[in-house]
């Protein structure tokens, strides 16, 4: 009953926990990164790298277990991402940079922001406001005021970036004309602006024995009032801002545009998760208060409709993984049933499997760790049932001989206890042994590091727990129900299907070992041309997991302006929406106004929600559907380049490479003339590899500038000064903020800017009046040369380098063979200079590591595996031999990935992992009972035979059900099922060979490796 009782604490402390961990479709595959923004309007890339992205560089180089530091610096926005070491949490890598910020040399008013913490799988919902009756202005202040500000209050919500609309502002537009007759410049109205719009306090006054407050108001609170601000008095006449300028309620410059279906200017925003917590009660409580805000705060026809919310993609995956994960317990339960052909058998191993899983859940939320869908997925329940499978066949058997020994009336009225604890003992070894072998051949899993392990780690941790429960199950709770349900009436009924797998196996076995020297050739001939046939495997470092969606990039000449952009825009999203398969398209060109995603406005997003693929009349693949749409674009639109990707993907490429695209090849060097020449012969070798596509480079020159250079000379002599020179070109063209005004809670600048007639060419800013030490004016083009020029678009630096970047993907052929031919051409036809060096980035790099990692420690696993068998069988001989599974397992896993199309990647380089423990357990098995054979005194040929015929059923029922237990999530096409098919297909197939060979091969070279044991002697 002890058992009972405890077996119930573990079903619902499982219970417990399965519904409290949380489960998310994405393991965090990044490290703990902090990006440090810092915007500078008006300010070219080269001034920003230098003023700007260089003293944050120098002065965070001091930062501690930081892996690596990038910036990416364009034109009035650097943003400097500093990543940490496995381990290190946010807080930790949040105060180190606090502390430093203020020892940053930085210009006047330039002020560094931190980004929340959040991480490049955060973006959970996206949303728009729509209404008939506003304007983009309108929608975006009531975002900025209202929506933004009620869904911060969500618990895990850090941040909510908007995305298109127009910031509102007042705008004083000045006459530079009117300026002139009253002898003013722009600066004395930015400067009476400024010292107008302030409130004091006066302490307080007594009056009738109370305290009155004093306060002088001197806010402005509408353009009446900024309309009637004094600039000036000449001769008694006051001079106001509406004699000089016009005021009217306008907006920031445009960073940025979304569009949505047929409307081309909406307003966007994304909410991000804090990092590290469980999406769903996020989503749950975001989407109560999306309801709220709908139904009784934005006023009366303003809606949130929401385009993307991450529950969608956690649904679809959870239902591809739980369909998966049902259908292998029922083929499990049917296997065991046919094997048994007894109730009570299947329902015992029926309860262990949820019983191993429960207590898998038990662990990982001590852990407070997250269960997602590759580490659900891979949970093979034939591997977790086999220990039990072999416990409940021997007692099984061992009763149905007793009870026939000793007749059915005595069997049922004596003690089972002692049966089963003999019985037991036995196997106990043999199965403990397994069990440990299968967690140390998990190690090589345990060992990868940054993205892989952040991964993969998940599904060892689980497979672990899962093993240990079993185990756990195994030698208790299997024991104590067995003695239960097998108390009486214990009958074998005549199954036809062993029978005939038991006969029909003899007469392999003893055809086998008259033609043993043809068995022998036949099975090293297949072993030398499966792994011939490796050669023609592609590789890869992970397939990519469907999202349902896809995120398109279209990157056009740097100079385009955001009219232009936007137009393109529009056309791209009228073209992509004629697809079919494609529900809705909501495009972003250039960046959002906080700077958080440092784009361009040649830089267009097409975030393209597609439907279920069973709704696709086209019955395309995603592949075909992506080779049609890319067709199309490329006939329609010359000279852009596309990238297709999906919207986490897109984030954690970026997140990773430090590059928004999912391969390429980076040039670091000084120059950035010298780093563009290379990436152009880069760019003409990647455009001859069979395989590569999507080749482009992310151009770092390219921005068009209108270069002011002042004359130090000639403004000495007419007694200028550099300071105002400069605020007059940045606010009569630019624009700058004076002051801000204040409506109740919210509050808009008030800025100072030129009317467009007196801005809009070279001619018109040569002739803006800049006032003199004397309290004259003298035109700007007086004391200046101005030219046209190109300079930088973007500046990207890694670990204090600038570097350039030649992007590819990879189409129609496998990545490592892909990028091998790519290495050879440019190790031909580029030699960089002194001070240059070249450095693939990207999937390939992780590839790289991964395998490189596995290479290392797959040997150790195997010497551990190898120790732990010694340990066991005291004996090298019985080692070797059990080890000689290993191969044989292989040549299974490599057909299977041939056979499907499948590249070798990490999962797949997993799933052979975790047959090398399962195919060396048979291989226990059969060795271990050929021993107790011996020792019992039998010929060699008589125990190899006799053990074999006896251990038939265990070791094919075992094999089965791991084959039966994966092969839904090796066959299954669903949305969440691509990383852990590979680890199913190999295991599957392995599984295969390996149970066919251990039962033909090993026993045949058992009895020759003991061909000169004599009877009598162990």
């Amino acid at each position: 009953m002890l058992v009972f009782a405890m077996t119930a604490i573990i079903a619902i402390a499982g219970i417990y926990s399965y519904v409290k961990t949380p489960i998310v479709a994405f393991p965090d595959f990044t490290n703990t990164e902090i990006r440090i923004i810092t915007q500078w309007p008006g300010r070219s890339a080269e001034e920003i790298e230098r003023f700007v992205t260089v003293p944050i560089e120098i002065t965070m180089n001091a930062v501690q277990r930081r892996t690596n530091m990038r910036s990416r610096t364009m034109f009035g926005l650097s943003v400097v991402s500093i990543l940490f070491e496995d381990g290190v949490d946010d807080s930790y890598a949040r105060q180190q940079i606090l502390s430093l910020l203020p020892d940053i040399d930085l210009p006047e008013g330039v002020q560094p922001d931190l980004t929340p913490p959040t991480g490049p799988i955060d973006e959970i919902y996206r949303y728009t406001l729509h209404s008939k009756r506003y304007s983009t202005t309108e929608l975006r202040t009531i975002q900025d005021w209202v929506v933004e500000r009620a869904l911060r209050t969500v618990p895990g919500v850090a941040d909510v970036n908007a995305f298109g609309g127009k910031v509102k502002t007042y705008e004083i537009s000045t006459n530079p004309n009117l300026l002139e007759k009253y002898g003013l410049t722009a600066l004395d109205v930015y400067q009476a602006i400024q010292n107008s719009n302030v409130n004091v306090g006066g302490d307080v006054i007594e009056k009738a024995e109370q305290n009155f407050v004093v306060r002088g108001i001197g806010l402005i609170n509408d353009i009446n009032e900024i309309n009637n601000i004094t600039v000036t008095n000449l001769n008694g006449t006051p001079i106001l801002v509406k004699n000089v300028a016009e005021v009217k309620e306008s907006n920031r410059p445009r960073l940025g545009q979304v569009g949505k279906g047929a409307n081309d200017d909406v307003v966007e925003a994304i909410v991000l998760e804090r990092k590290g917590i469980d999406p769903t009660p996020v989503l749950k409580a975001l989407n109560e208060k999306v309801k709220e805000l709908n139904d009784h705060v934005l006023p009366p026809g303003v809606k949130i409709e929401t385009f993307y919310n991450r529950q969608t993609l956690i649904d679809f995956c959870l239902h591809t993984v739980l369909h998966n994960i049902i259908e292998g317990m029922i083929l499990v339960i049917i296997i065991v049933f046919v094997f048994m052909l007894d109730w009570k058998s299947t329902v015992i191993l029926a309860i262990t499997v949820p019983l191993s899983i429960l207590f898998a859940f038990i662990m990982l939320y001590m852990k407070g760790m997250f269960a997602n869908l590759i580490s659900i997925g891979a949970l093979d329940f034939g591997i977790l049932i086999d220990g039990p499978v072999v416990i409940v066949e021997a007692v099984f058997v061992a009763f149905v001989q007793h009870a026939r020994t000793i007749g059915m009336d005595r069997f049922n009225k004596m003690s089972k206890l002692g049966m089963i604890k003999k019985t037991i003992s036995h196997l106990s070894t043999e199965i403990f042994f397994a069990k440990l072998i299968l967690v140390t051949a998990l190690l090589p899993v345990f060992s990868f590091e940054k993205v892989e392990g952040k991964i993969f780690s998940p599904l060892a941790y689980m497979l672990g727990f899962a093993l240990l429960g079993s185990v756990i199950i195994t030698f208790t709770f299997v024991p104590a129900i067995s003695s239960w349900l097998f108390r009486k009436d214990v009958k074998e009924r005549k199954n036809y299907f062993v029978e005939w797998l038991l006969r029909n196996y003899e007469k392999l076995f003893d055809l086998v070992n008259r033609r043993w020297k043809v068995t022998l050739g036949i099975a090293v001939a297949i072993l030398i041309c499966t792994f011939l046939s490796t050669k023609f495997l592609g590789t890869e470092f992970l397939p990519q997991l469907d999202e349902g969606a896809l995120w398109v990039r279209g990157v056009g000449p740097m100079s385009l302006s955001l009219t232009e952009a936007k137009t393109l825009a529009d056309s791209l999203r009228s073209d992509i929406k004629r697809f079919p398969e494609v529900r809705e398209c909501v495009s972003q060109t250039g960046r959002p106004d906080d700077g958080t995603d440092i784009k361009g406005f040649y830089n267009i997003e097409i975030l393209v929600d597609l439907l279920p693929e069973e709704e696709w009349k086209s019955k395309f693949t995603k592949e075909q559907l992506i080779d049609t749409m890319t067709a199309k674009l490329n006939q329609k639109y010359a000279g852009i380049l596309w990238d297709f990707s999906q919207p986490i993907l897109d984030n954690v490429n970026e997140a990773v490479a430090g590059i928004p695209v999912n391969d390429g090849l980076k040039i670091i060097g000084e120059d950035l003339d010298t780093i563009n020449a290379y990436c152009e012969k880069a760019y003409t070798i990647f455009n001859q590899v069979k395989g590569m596509s999507d080749v482009g480079i992310l151009r770092i020159i390219g921005q068009p500038e209108l270069k002011i250079d002042l004359n130090q000379e000639k403004m000495g002599l007419y007694g200028v000064k550099t300071a105002d020179a400069n605020a007059i070109i940045e606010m009569a063209i630019g624009g700058k903020a004076a002051t801000q005004l204040y409506e109740n809670e919210k509050h808009f600048d008030i800025r100072v800017r030129y009317m467009y007639p007196f801005r809009k060419s070279e001619i018109e800013i040569g002739n803006l009046m800049v006032p003199t030490s004397t309290g004259g004016r003298v035109p700007l083009k007086e004391i200046s040369s101005m030219e046209f020029k190109t300079g930088p678009v973007m500046i990207y630096r890694d670990n204090n380098q600038r570097y350039g970047i030649v992007q590819f993907s990879i189409s129609g052929r496998d990545m490592g063979s892909t990028v091998h031919d790519a290495q050879v051409q440019v190790a031909k036809q580029i030699h960089l200079p002194t001070g240059y060096t070249a450095e693939w980035v990207g999937e390939y790099d992780s590839q790289v590591r991964a395998m490189t990692r596995l290479e290392v420690v797959v040997p150790i696993s195997i010497v551990m595996i190898f120790l732990i068998l010694l340990v066991a069988f005291r004996n090298a001989k019985d080692v070797f031999l059990i080890m000689i599974n290993v191969p044989f397992a292989l040549v299974g896993g490599i057909i299977a990935l041939l056979i499907t199309g499948t590249n070798f990647n990490i999962s797949a380089g997993i799933g052979f992992v975790a047959l090398f423990g399962v195919c060396i357990q048979n291989g226990v098995i059969l060795i271990s009972i050929f021993k107790q054979n011996l020792d019992a005194q039998m010929p060699l040929h008589q125990a190899v035979k006799k053990g074999a015929l006896s251990r038939v059923r265990p070791v094919v029922m075992t094999s089965l059900l791991a084959i039966f237990g994966l092969l839904p999530a090796a066959m299954s096409h669903g949305i969440g099922s691509q990383t852990q098919k590979p680890l199913a297909i190999v295991i599957v197939g392995g599984l295969i060979t390996a149970m066919v060979l251990v039962l033909v091969i090993l026993p045949l070279i058992f009895r020759l490796a003991y061909r000169k044991h004599l009877p009598g002697h162990s």
